[in-house]
């Protein structure tokens, strides 16, 4: 139903009478409302930003252990496939070991054996063919095409001795500063 008059029936009609006159539109009081609504969002812009940046660091901080966890993972991944290959050339080797590999490291073993004696009974670094000699004396053959440069590979390769200047010594042994080789001066030549 359409009321008759279009001004009473409707509640949104503005009047003109001398009450709306007299109320003025209160600026001032909007003005202060806006300060009050201004100053709580930027309060609450302020409480976001600072939860954003401690989430901010807590998120780095987890990145960071995430990261370290990838690590220790991938690391103990290596070791896991060093400790199954190990294992299984373990087993292929206590199958049967080759007579030839048998005999090397029998050999190198008793080298490394009579070696500590000699150095010992000579109190100073010898070089390979001085080893070799006392070696070859006390009954050790050592075949191949140059038995010199092979003592040296064993001797070089295993831990228990070093090399010093000119000759080999026991790892870890104490040794007179005069008996290490040192290197001789040499004087240039001298164009004539």
């Amino acid at each position: 139903m359409i009321p008759d008059k279009a001004e009473e029936g409707n509640p949104f009609y503005q009047q003109k009478d001398s009450k709306s006159e007299e109320s003025q539109l209160d600026l001032a009081g909007w003005a202060g409302e806006l300060r009050r609504k201004i100053a709580t969002s930027e309060e609450q812009t302020a409480v976001l930003r600072s939860r954003a940046a401690s989430l901010r660091t807590r998120a780095d901080v987890m990145l960071e252990m995430a990261q370290q966890a990838d690590a220790e993972t991938k690391a103990l991944r290596g070791l896991l496939q060093q400790v199954e290959t190990t294992e299984v050339s373990i087993k292929s080797r206590s199958r049967a070991l080759p007579r030839e590999l048998a005999r090397a490291e029998n050999l190198a073993s008793r080298i490394r054996a009579h070696t500590k004696i000699i150095l010992k009974a000579a109190g100073k670094p010898l070089g390979r063919t001085e080893i070799l000699a006392q070696l070859i004396e006390d009954g050790i053959s050592v075949p191949g095409r140059s038995p010199a440069q092979r003592v040296g590979k064993i001797l070089w390769a295993a831990e228990e001795f070093e090399y010093l200047g000119k000759g080999y010594w026991i790892t870890g042994e104490p040794i007179a500063d005069h008996l290490i080789p040192s290197k001789r001066y040499r004087a240039p030549n001298r164009r004539k």
